[in-house]
């Protein structure tokens, strides 16, 4: 692509735009996590900077690169991301790209957040993806997870070493980057019903 031929356009508002993140615990604190490639944590109440592997060839991002903090026009994109475990709305700015499925920034920062059942919002959408526990894995993975998907990862012998209440963990998540809890558009996320032997 010719940079030479994009349009430009200038704003002094951010971009807001729908984003998905992978959820590690560190020490005692949360951090947001790239869910493609496992990049660099999004650090709380600091901006994001993007940075690229060829950053001595070009800044980010570049009109004929990958890089840059990725966001979608729409939260229906998100459901073919791989283990989503938190949705937001993030802020970008800076250097500010679009494409065809979103956008590419130089700056970023969640401005509301919400906890997903992962296998239940590529499946059914955001609306019926609404957490009771976060299971904590190895390598400190936390996992949201419905009643139903918890006994599904059980029967497979992917057993959480431990569960927390997915409310708890979401406003600690909340307090941590110091941001609101994420509406969903479709009028909320029901809570799945909870299993005969866990009422």
């Amino acid at each position: 692509m010719d940079a030479d031929a994009l349009a430009v356009a200038r704003s002094g508002e951010p971009i807001l735009a729908w984003r998905a993140w992978a959820l590690t615990v560190r020490g005692d604190e949360l951090a947001l996590q790239p869910v493609a490639g496992r990049g660099r944590a999004w650090p709380p109440r600091k901006v994001m900077r993007s940075h690229c592997r060829h950053a001595s060839l070009h800044t980010s991002p570049n009109p004929d690169c990958s890089c840059g903090l990725h966001g979608t026009h729409g939260l229906e994109i998100l459901r073919k991301t791989r283990t989503p475990a938190v949705l937001g709305r993030v802020a970008l700015w800076g250097r500010v790209i679009e494409h065809e499925l979103g956008f590419r920034a130089a700056l970023g920062y969640p401005q509301r957040l919400r906890l997903v059942c992962q296998f239940c919002f590529q499946v059914w959408g955001a609306e019926h993806a609404r957490p009771a526990v976060v299971g904590l894995f190895p390598r400190g993975d936390l996992v949201p997870l419905c009643w139903t998907h918890v006994e599904l990862a059980q029967r497979y012998g992917m057993t959480p070493r431990r569960l927390f209440p997915a409310t708890r963990i979401e406003q600690r998540l909340l307090d941590t980057y110091a941001v609101e809890l994420l509406p969903i558009p479709t009028g909320g996320i029901p809570a799945p019903p909870m299993p005969a032997g866990r009422r």
